[in-house]
């Protein structure tokens, strides 16, 4: 495979992924893209090499090249639970989501009707309290319920007989840079599985 090819192949997959998640819908022709290699030309006949020129070249230092700093992106600052609330449901997860799996997370809250306020994602203590725990991930109970595991989808009790919700955690699907039809069933029943979180909320009240 030649390096242009292998250069098409990568954006045809590229282009492809973008087309299944509606980005964008854009075919390349590789006959347009066909690179042919003109002729060089006769090399001409070598010249008499000319009398030597003394002349005096002064050179000067090129100031060192600095590479451009980028700024990073700043993590979104925890939200402020006033002591004693009591809130629908929370977001648990072991660690400082990223700015993929936030935005993955932010989706899932503004679709379920809440706000980073109402609902929000805690990965340190203090734990508000709130009338379901939602467990992003295996490594999110293990954090904050030590000696419990299940898979997602399952429901459980707290010790304190608060209810517990398990399912994927957002850095999950950040991981996969294609979104096979795999991927995409894991995304539809976890939403599927959240809606049950809003139904149980509804039972609650």
């Amino acid at each position: 495979m030649t390096a242009l090819e292998y250069i098409l192949d990568g954006l045809e997959a590229e282009l492809a992924l973008e087309r299944e998640l509606g980005v964008r819908s854009v075919e390349i022709d590789r006959a347009v893209l066909s690179v042919s290699i003109p002729a060089q030309p006769a090399a001409a006949p070598p010249r008499q090499a000319a009398a030597p020129v003394q002349a005096a070249v002064h050179s000067q230092p090129r100031p060192p090249v600095r590479p451009a700093v980028l700024p990073l992106a700043s993590a979104p600052a925890p939200a402020v639970v006033k002591p004693g609330t009591l809130l629908d449901f929370v977001f648990l997860h072991d660690r400082p989501l990223s700015a993929k799996g936030t935005e993955i997370i932010e989706k899932i809250t503004v679709a379920m009707g809440k706000t980073s306020e109402t609902a929000p994602v805690v990965h340190e203590k203090p734990i508000p309290r709130a009338r379901i725990y939602v467990a992003l991930g295996s490594g999110a109970l293990k954090k904050w319920f030590p000696g419990r595991s299940a898979s997602p989808g399952t429901w459980m009790k707290s010790d304190k007989g608060v209810d517990i919700f398990v399912t994927y955690s957002p850095e999950y699907f950040v991981r996969f840079t294609t979104v096979t039809p795999a991927v995409k069933k894991i995304k539809v029943d976890m939403w599927n599985s959240l809606k049950g979180v809003l139904q149980r909320l509804s039972v609650m009240r």
